[in-house]
């Protein structure tokens, strides 16, 4: 087995240690302790139940969809929109890591 990208709850505030690279688009950021966000996995990890494994790109959109509708994008220097974020690039962006 290989890494994986995937959906997780922090531990306690923290990133779990089945979790080589996470922290990423965070579902509900002002609730730290119990914060839902996306990473990607050790080397074959054994990943605890309420883990959710990403097959594809396409399936980490559909994910991100379901709260990320209304995000944009920002410049983080100037404070500028953007325009809308996009979930195929945060996808590309997790699946670039494995």
């Amino acid at each position: 087995m290989a890494k994986k990208v995937i959906s997780y709850k922090l531990d306690n505030g923290s990133i779990p240690a089945y979790v080589s690279d996470g922290g990423y688009f965070a579902k509900d950021p002002n609730d730290t302790p119990n914060m839902v966000c996306l990473g990607v996995s050790v080397d074959n990890p054994t990943l605890p139940a309420g883990v959710t494994e990403y097959a594809d790109q396409a399936a980490v959109v559909a994910y991100l969809n379901t709260y990320t509708a209304d995000w944009r994008n920002i410049d983080p220097l100037t404070r500028e929109d953007l325009g809308p974020w996009s979930q195929a690039d945060a996808a590309a962006f997790l699946f670039a890591k494995l």
